[in-house]
């Protein structure tokens, strides 16, 4: 009797969350990560995944081969929203955090009063995310159904996924093009449909995204000594110097942040430049 999950109870509510948030992101659950994870017994993880599977019918079944619980296609979430932010936490043991477009600004006193550019969202479908996040922890094939900017076509499109980038305002897949047979990076908003992950392939190594390198900037010399100062007070820095380490294929979102490459929408002077 002491065993058995009450879903209103708070803390058995955070273990069926945590069930359904390893089955949608990772694709699986067993009960010892249940019982190290939160420090239950057998049969209370025993319990607790059989009230998931009453709340949730359909959302998984059970691998004799694996002997573990895996996710269907057709898995829905009925107790939390998907958040990509900490699928990536789950599948890549890197803690991302979230958005901060998604976090709301308050004071006690005055609400309201504070301000805030909220940009329009870019985010990708639920399910969409779900498959590639699913795809890149297995390096395994996925067709999606991309719509390129670039070229204005919408088709689809064999790829591998490896990881994830965030590049300050999206996020990118990155993944081996089976099509150019060379690594690039997805816009996740941009996908329009994806297909279950099939097979793992084998892929060449991503250079490109496992060297960093050391982008080199210093404050804009056409600026008077006066906004040199203050760029140096806005960014902390003791010279007109600054470093920024990235990975080499993440360098040109970090050149676009910077203003340095690409339109910078705005008609100020550019606070740095190059210094290589």
């Amino acid at each position: 009797m002491g065993n058995t999950t009450n879903e209103l109870n708070w803390a058995a509510r955070e273990r069926l969350r945590s069930v359904e948030v390893r089955l949608w992101w990772r694709g699986f659950v067993g009960r010892k990560e249940l019982m190290e994870g939160f420090g239950i017994s057998a049969a209370q993880a025993t319990s607790d995944l059989q009230k998931y599977f009453e709340l949730n019918e359909g959302a998984s079944f059970y691998s004799t081969k694996r002997k573990r619980y895996e996710a269907t296609q057709g898995m829905m979430c009925v107790l939390h929203r998907p958040i990509l932010e900490e699928g990536l936490t789950l599948a890549f043991g890197e803690m991302v955090g979230e958005r901060w477009q998604r976090e709301r600004v308050w004071t006690g006193r005055k609400p309201g009063l504070l301000g805030a550019v909220n940009l329009p969202p870019r985010d990708g479908k639920p399910w969409v995310e779900r498959v590639m996040v699913l795809a890149a922890q297995g390096l395994r094939r996925v067709r999606v159904k991309y719509v390129s900017v670039k070229s204005g076509k919408s088709r689809w499109r064999e790829m591998v996924p490896r990881t994830f980038g965030w590049d300050g305002r999206r996020w990118h897949a990155r993944a081996f093009c089976l099509e150019s047979e060379e690594w690039r990076d997805f816009v996740l908003g941009r996908v329009a449909e994806a297909e279950w992950p099939g097979s793992a392939e084998e892929v060449p190594a991503d250079e490109a995204w496992d060297r960093w390198v050391v982008v080199k900037l210093k404050v804009n010399p056409e600026l008077d000594a006066v906004r040199r100062r203050a760029l140096r007070m806005d960014y902390e820095l003791e010279s007109d110097s600054l470093e920024i380490r990235v990975r080499e294929a993440m360098r040109p979102y970090l050149l676009a942040e910077m203003f340095l490459e690409g339109e910078s929408g705005v008609e100020a002077p550019r606070h740095f430049t190059l210094d290589e």
